[in-house]
């Protein structure tokens, strides 16, 4: 029994501005809510790079999406008999369309999220087969009752040096990842009571689709646009002011005793570079100021390397970290450097005259 075609043309017109939305948010986010900062972005920063953002948040949103759909759909029909709102959704997911998704779950996904993806795809598989083969008993049995309880058994044997740590560890949210999806993947192969499903069906698509574009929006918020840099700079020419304070008159003493003719060191100025040109370059400042630099005062540039995100867990399985994805695993990792001065907001020291020693430590 299918579901009822009704009109919902509104949310497929929803469907490709919700990207656009985030976009927008992230331009807005990154201006600090400044209308003209944000204008001068729109202007010169890449659509390229803003749908990159966009399509690595989608690398973990689609397979939750589709393999949710897929699993409530068929649960509701099989329990009540009767079609929602769900059960259309995923009538019109094709089968190829789950396996990439999957493909894209087990390659993107962390690897504490993927004994989630595993019981998401067998609880898919086996309302599947319940649905499309009724009477096939061997069939339901095996891939029902009998594949998920060896993919269970196999799931906690191979996890279970990391489920070991995070026992000992006392990491809870961990230890019920890696843990509890294996256990309960048997159960969610059937149909509920019929009282139930309704509750547990509408509650549970509501909340994924309120929430997922949440965390979705958070995460497109906190990604980088524009590439982080650090720019040297020399002194304000004679007469000029500095922005943070006013230039010193020719031959005024400061309160060090030194005459203001002495030439004042270079600064640097960590930022986002927005554009560059043969006059200026522009960089918004992490505070988000935008400053505008003259290319005769750049002394020189260096791209920083972005903070990475502190991990909240030491918990790992044949020295892969559980917040590592499959992909982040398999890729080289970026060449090792040594830290610039420059990053950290000090300029680069002057060279030493030759034959001068260095002062003690």
């Amino acid at each position: 029994m299918r579901a009822p075609q009704r009109n919902q043309e509104w949310l497929l017109t929803l469907l490709p501005a919700f990207p656009l939305i985030l976009l927008v948010m992230r331009l807005w986010y990154a201006s600090r809510q400044d209308t003209q900062t944000l204008l001068l972005l729109v202007q010169y920063v890449s659509p390229l790079g803003l749908l990159s953002t966009v399509l690595l948040t989608l690398v973990w949103v689609l397979p939750a999406v589709v393999l949710a759909a897929r699993v409530l759909g068929p649960l509701y029909r099989l329990s009540t008999g009767r079609p929602t709102w769900v059960t259309l959704a995923a009538d019109r997911m094709p089968d190829w369309v789950v396996a990439v998704v999957v493909g894209v779950g087990l390659l993107g996904w962390q690897l504490r999220f993927l004994p989630t993806l595993l019981m998401l795809t067998l609880a898919a598989g086996g309302l599947a087969v319940r649905e499309r083969r009724p009477l096939d008993r061997t069939r339901i049995r095996a891939i029902c009752l009998v594949l998920p309880v060896v993919a269970g058994v196999l799931g906690l044997f191979v996890l279970r040096t990391a489920i070991a740590q995070a026992l000992h560890q006392g990491d809870l949210s961990t230890l019920v990842l890696l843990a509890a999806p294996p256990a309960l993947a048997p159960l969610l192969t059937g149909p509920v009571p019929a009282r139930a499903a309704p509750l547990v069906v509408q509650s549970l698509s509501w909340a994924l689709a309120v929430l997922l574009p949440l965390v979705a929006g958070v995460v497109v918020l906190r990604s980088p646009i524009l590439p982080l840099t650090a720019v040297e700079l020399s002194p304000e020419p004679d007469g000029k002011a500095e922005p943070d304070g006013e230039a010193k008159p020719d031959g005024e003493t400061k309160p060090d005793g030194k005459m203001g003719l002495e030439k004042e060191p270079n600064r640097v100025v960590i930022g986002y570079l927005i554009t560059t040109d043969d006059k200026l370059v522009t960089i918004l400042e992490r505070s988000g100021a935008v400053r505008f630099v003259s290319n005769d005062r750049l002394v020189s540039r260096v791209l920083c390397p972005e903070p990475g995100a502190v991990p909240r867990t030491t918990v790992h399985l044949y020295e892969w970290n559980v917040e590592r994805s499959v992909l982040s695993w398999v890729a080289p990792e970026p060449m090792p450097a040594p830290p610039d001065s420059r990053c950290e907001g000090r300029p680069i020291p002057p060279p030493r005259p030759r034959g001068e020693t260095p002062p003690p430590d």
